[in-house]
């Protein structure tokens, strides 16, 4: 029996959403997977459940993503209502991961029982890198990929954070996305991506309106022109 569960009647998204850290500009890479390990949410009642990839280019730039596999109820999917009809969809979280393993592996994470691994994690008190074990996916760790990079800006007040994120997984050897086609004379969806890409998604966080009112974020792509391509067919 799998250890997630699969569910058939879940929408899976196929054009993924154009949805530490070390990588600073917004692009595609060739990378190593250093980590990959499961991450339960710390939060009460929450049984959400995080994959965490880690990774680093060929010149040591690194990069962590957490990745949703299951919401707070524990599922793999959430419901959306369409014209009175409700629906399943799979968490974008999950749908990328399984890109990842379908990518490195041929299979996807259900079809794949986790294992103990090891990964590091940073003691605020004691001020050091710690390494733990977990349960994991080891069988990725080592793995070359190709990731599309994604700057953000996160802004509360005047203080601000950057930092990037993979947005989407791919072959290195061909440039494709996981179950795309290579169709001559049209672009790859690498293509397309990296010619819209902003130099970075910035969040604001803004202040309560009153006492009684609670901190609301808002979303915008910072930057008019695309951020400039680095790698991929010419």
């Amino acid at each position: 029996m799998s250890w997630i569960k699969k569910e058939s009647d879940v929408e899976v998204t196929q054009e993924l959403e154009y949805s530490n850290n070390g990588i600073s500009k917004t692009d595609a890479y060739e990378v190593e997977i250093t980590e990959a390990y499961l991450q339960n949410s710390k939060a009460d009642g929450s049984k959400s459940i995080s994959l965490v990839i880690s990774a680093k280019t060929e010149t040591d730039e690194t990069i962590r993503t957490y990745f949703t596999v299951a919401g707070k109820d524990g599922n793999t999917y959430f419901t959306q209502t369409y014209n009175g009809k409700t629906v399943k969809k799979q968490h974008i979280g999950l749908s990328i991961a399984n890109t990842l393993f379908g990518i490195v592996l041929g299979k996807e994470i259900f079809d794949v029982e986790p294992s103990e691994t090891s990964y590091e994690t940073y003691d605020k008190e004691a001020k050091e890198r710690k390494t733990e074990k977990g349960d994991g996916f080891p069988d990725l760790i080592g793995k070359v990929v190709g990731i599309t990079a994604q700057m953000n800006r996160e802004i509360d007040g005047v203080k601000s954070r950057e930092y990037a994120s993979i947005e989407h997984f791919f072959d290195i050897e061909s440039g494709l996305f996981y179950g795309e086609e290579s169709i001559e004379g049209k672009p790859t969806k690498l293509d397309k991506w990296l010619s819209s890409a902003k130099e970075f998604k910035e969040t604001v966080k803004e202040a309560p309106k009153s006492s009684f009112g609670a901190k609301k974020e808002s979303s915008k792509e910072y930057g008019e022109q695309p951020a400039k391509r680095g790698w991929g067919k010419k």
